[in-house]
């Protein structure tokens, strides 16, 4: 992926947002993007000011803030709540492509000093779940374990008593609600702040930094500020409170425009790094997830109540394997910080397949990221195959209407869920049909990823479908079939494979030699990070393509031909 605003940003920056240490803070400047009806724009601070000042007779504000003070004390607080609802265009306002791209990065908290609802709106439409934070009661709640936690530092519209807006707001903030202030504090002792959308004038941006300032000191997170078209005086004056600026490069009249496309940048970049920063427990996800992004996986992701998760890895799991599929759950990742949206993203992006079962928030929240990815982002210039999903036991109404048909397919009735037997049968008719459709069984992939220079990952890819065709075709030899052992190729090694095979002369002695020479590269290259030289990479994929020429055809493709 080409990118253009990812080089601004510090390493020790990027590896933070990798390790799910950021924690954005979102500034009155972002809702500059809104969407709104035709002649409505969202006004900047001083603007609000002026706003407010024209309604107040015989009084001329020194400042925005000075103006809000005065009306809400000329006209009372209801009226100042029902005229920033109008100013700021309230319930026409919609989330611009900054909101998009923002609130689909898996951050697991973010902040925010905005009285508007855009955020709310966005990640209501974006993948994932969002739990706000007004009061300090809440932050007791663990409201989001499958979400974001959306803090709303200075309260919002809805809640006008809670609302920080006036100069007695900011003045008693601290007094009021220390416990904000201590969790904000606290967040920022591990967490690296990004601020978006502010100002050195503007007193939501002061303040917090006093508090960070003032609980912290010296022992303060260096902290940054994405801006636009920032002036050289802007970005000293940041610098000399110890705010350095991430400084994107464009007109301030694409303001909306170029953070969207920052924002999707630093999303893809945290897709690409989070699975290589990760723990991966076991072996077969682990050789898929080193698989570039953009290379067809064989990742069978599981969404599934965790007292269910037993009974798929005993009853189901087997017969995906023997199908050539990997299946892989959160719980077989181990994430930087253990940020649970990042390594959910991350799966769901690199998978070829999704099972969920819709029945808790969390694999509901799974499901609807699921639902609302609509397709592969576009690499190398060719569009990658959308995910196929599955959904288990659940009223097929619950996502027809937002995936095509050749996306989506159900597995209902009353015996979906309770009976282990049953379920295996639908699901491997079901990803029988899309191994057949993604092409699975054949040896394009490795030979793509190879002419690309992927040598590594061509290496990868062409032993693990070896390891697949092996098991497929051994496991329904009569000869296995009759010795009542064909249920241990469901796990078992590729050395173990190789063995009978050769037993059964399927592969001849000298041959057996060469492969186990690639099973122990292959395994360097997981283990380890060896690099591969291109005429060794070009003997394997080449090698592993005559071998599987040589081998039988499992029973069921021999039927569809």
């Amino acid at each position: 992926m080409t990118t253009k605003y990812l080089k601004l940003f510090p390493k020790p920056l990027l590896d933070d947002l990798v390790a799910g240490r950021w924690l954005p803070v979102i500034g009155a400047g972002m809702s500059l993007n809104a969407k709104l009806p035709t002649g409505k724009s969202i006004p900047l601070w001083a603007k609000l000011g002026e706003s407010l000042g024209e309604d107040l007779a015989d009084f001329s504000p020194t400042g925005t803030l000075d103006a809000i003070s005065a009306f809400q004390h000329e006209f009372g607080r209801s009226k100042l709540i029902e005229r920033l609802i109008e100013i700021l265009h309230v319930k026409d306002a919609q989330p611009g492509r900054a909101h998009d791209a923002f609130c689909a990065i898996p951050f697991d908290i973010a902040c925010t000093t905005n009285f508007d609802f855009l955020l709310e709106r966005q990640y209501e439409r974006a993948p994932g779940y969002v739990y706000t934070v007004v009061d300090e009661e809440q932050l007791s709640v663990n409201g989001a374990p499958a979400g974001t936690l959306l803090l709303k530092l200075h309260g919002d519209l809805r809640h006008p008593s809670r609302l920080v807006v006036t100069e007695e707001d900011y003045d008693a903030f601290l007094t009021r609600y220390p416990l904000i202030a201590t969790y904000l504090a606290n967040l920022l002792i591990t967490k690296t702040a990004v601020f978006v959308g502010y100002s050195l004038d503007d007193p939501d941006f002061r303040q917090i930094w006093n508090i960070v300032t003032g609980r912290l000191g010296r022992t303060r997170r260096m902290a940054y500020a994405i801006m636009v078209d920032a002036g050289s005086s802007e970005i000293a004056r940041f610098e000399r409170r110890g705010v350095k600026i991430i400084n994107l490069p464009g007109p301030k009249s694409r303001y909306g425009d170029t953070l969207a496309e920052a924002f999707a940048e630093l999303h893809a970049h945290w897709r690409d790094n989070v699975i290589s920063a990760s723990k991966v427990t076991e072996e077969e996800p682990l050789r898929e997830l080193l698989l570039p992004r953009g290379a067809q996986t064989r990742l069978c992701f599981f969404s599934i109540a965790v007292d269910r998760l037993s009974i798929y890895r005993s009853e189901v799991f087997p017969y995906v394997q023997a199908l050539g599929f990997v299946p892989v759950t959160a719980d077989d990742v181990i994430s930087p910080g253990d940020n649970v949206n990042a390594k959910i993203d991350a799966l769901i992006d690199r998978s070829a397949v999704m099972v969920v079962e819709p029945t808790t928030q969390h694999t509901r929240a799974e499901l609807r990221m699921a639902i609302t990815r609509r397709g592969r982002t576009m690499l190398s210039g060719a569009a990658l195959p959308r995910l196929k999903t599955i959904i288990v036991g659940s009223d097929p109404s619950i996502a027809q209407e937002e995936f095509s048909s050749a996306d989506i397919f159900y597995i209902t009735g009353e015996n979906s869920a309770n009976d282990p037997a049953h379920l295996a049968k639908e699901l491997s008719n079901l990803l029988s049909h899309i191994s057949d459709n993604l092409g699975l069984g054949q040896d394009q992939e490795p030979q793509r990823l190879l002419s690309q220079g992927e040598g590594r990952a061509a290496v990868i890819s062409a032993m693990t479908l070896l390891e697949t065709r092996l098991r497929q075709v051994i496991q329904t030899l009569p000869a296995m079939v009759t010795s009542n052992i064909q249920g241990r190729y469901r796990a078992t090694s590729l050395r173990m494979l190789l063995e009978d095979a050769s037993s059964q002369e399927l592969i001849p002695y000298e041959q057996q030699r060469l492969i186990e020479g690639w099973m122990r590269l292959r395994n360097e290259i997981v283990h380890s990070g060896k690099e591969v030289n291109p005429a060794k990479a070009k003997e394997v994929v080449n090698g592993v393509r005559d071998v599987l020429h040589q081998l039988p055809l499992p029973p069921w493709s021999q039927n569809a031909n």
